[in-house]
């Protein structure tokens, strides 16, 4: 960095030392909202509480003198200086549930040894005020910017992107856009998606023993932690030998317990991951499936089609191998799979996987692959969503600028990742993630306990500073 850069590190430095609780306090008012998605309401397609903190949001900038346009109630935009874009900063507001296990409230921030906790913190609460007060510390710093910068937040990214997808519809994006919703150093390669339902129906059977239902995952994008099966014809005993035997094999806990009228109830728990990267979870809808396909039912079409569940969907293969879906490449690394969803009867199932895909993939015909193998299954498939790996090169201005202030103000290597989640850049040419978690650290971003400290909150605030600065000053 040259001189005048690193004069404007230390006058960084100072206006967040003056500004710091302000951004807190901030923090602390978006975090208390629970801006889940719900139902839509007159004037909130995503609900009063996905409304609520895009106001506030708004409320905190016209309150620091910016200007904000709002769009279709879903999202907001706030412009720094008088000239056209060439930055955008695309973060967002909304949430998942909290779920349960926290040891504060998810909606009262806590700070406890400089560390903060509350539902949104990373993900992307956080992130959203660190950009914000990017804004204020450019403008005060550097009131001549050459180039605008366009701050766009966001309700609707937890819960499918429509949100981004009508605005996109409508606006063009700046010529180079970052989404603090990731990793720094930078994400400039985010895997594709592709998401096939999938199902079978056949006549009822009561032949013994047999397979009553199983019942996995709720959500697509989540690795299933619990699923559980009904089943009738056999001892306890008998059942509880094969739980002992496959709580071994799989490493998720088989337990059974009794139902009414004689029938048995088998639970499986597993470990929840993010879809993007199911070999850190333990799936425990195929432990259970791979339990039930072992054991001696009678031969029967429900029972056939558990085994082709097991066989497709084989415990342990995050790679889509028996699908023949497996294959990787360099830039973007290998193809994963999580069999998300499952709801499965006496007389039908209906399911659905979820796969991150690398950019080779985009040319194979992976759906036709897909189909076939379930074909061979006597499986349907109902129907699909696909979207295409998101590359960004390395060596473009835009990517070097944000390797460099990384570096400068972390000293740590700066470099691009490759990641299996998606975000609001990810079908925004030349778009790219830009932080907020540092390098091996678990935030617990959809879990119990989200945390992030004040440190990282700051630097990277300060980085995006430096982001605007250099980019557009």
């Amino acid at each position: 960095m040259n001189n005048n850069k690193n004069a404007y590190r230390d006058k960084i430095d100072q206006w967040y030392e003056a500004h710091t609780n302000d951004m807190l306090k901030d923090l602390g008012r978006l975090i208390a909202i629970n801006s889940v998605k719900t139902p839509e309401q007159p004037g909130a397609p995503y609900g009063s509480a996905s409304r609520e903190v895009l106001s506030l949001a708004g409320t905190m900038l016209e309150k620091q003198g910016f200007a904000v346009q709002e769009f279709e109630n879903i999202m907001l935009t706030s412009d720094l200086g008088p000239n056209p874009p060439l930055l955008g900063i695309l973060a967002h507001l909304d949430i998942v549930e909290a779920g349960e296990g926290w040891d504060t409230d998810p909606f009262e921030m806590a700070i406890k040894d400089g560390v903060i906790y509350g539902r949104g913190i990373i993900d992307n609460k956080g992130p959203a005020v660190a950009s914000m007060y990017a804004m204020y510390c450019a403008r005060e710093l550097c009131p001549n910017l050459k180039h605008g910068v366009r701050l766009i937040l966001g309700s609707g990214e937890e819960t499918g992107f429509d949100d981004v997808t009508k605005y996109l519809a409508k606006n063009a994006p700046p010529p180079n856009v970052f989404s603090p919703d990731a990793e720094f150093p930078v994400v400039n390669t985010e895997k594709g998606r592709f998401c096939p339902f999938f199902g079978a129906s056949w006549e009822k059977d009561d032949v013994l023993p047999r397979v009553i239902s199983i019942t996995g995952g709720k959500t697509t994008n989540i690795v299933p932690n619990r699923a559980e099966a009904e089943v009738e014809g056999f001892a306890k005993n008998e059942v509880e030998a094969f739980c002992r035997a496959y709580s071994e094999k799989t490493g998720a806990t088989l337990i059974v317990g009794e139902s009414e009228n004689g029938k048995l109830t088998i639970s499986a728990e597993g470990t929840a991951t993010h879809a993007a990267t199911p070999e850190l979870g333990n799936n425990a809808q195929t432990a259970l499936i791979e339990m039930l396909a072992a054991m001696p039912f009678a031969q029967s079409k429900s029972f056939g089609y558990v085994c082709s569940l097991n066989r497709l969907f084989a415990h342990n293969d995050y790679n889509g191998r028996a699908l023949g879906i497996e294959m990787s490449d360099k830039k973007s690394g290998k193809l994963t799979v999580n069999f998300g969803v499952l709801r499965f009867t006496e007389y039908e199932f209906s399911a659905n996987f979820d796969s991150r895909t690398p950019a080779c993939a985009d040319e194979v015909d992976i759906t036709g692959i897909t189909k076939s193998a379930f074909a061979n299954e006597h499986i349907s498939v109902t129907e699909s969503t696909i979207s295409q790996c998101h590359h960004t090169p390395e060596d473009g201005k835009f990517v070097q600028t944000l390797l460099k202030i990384y570096e400068e103000y972390t000293g740590n290597e700066p470099g691009c990742l490759t990641m299996g989640g998606q975000t609001y850049v990810h079908d925004i040419p030349g778009g790219v993630v830009f932080g907020c978690g540092f390098p091996g650290v678990n935030y617990n971003a959809h879990g119990p306990n989200e945390f992030m400290t004040v440190d990282q909150l700051l630097i990277s605030a300060k980085m995006f500073t430096q982001v605007i600065i250099d980019m557009c000053g």
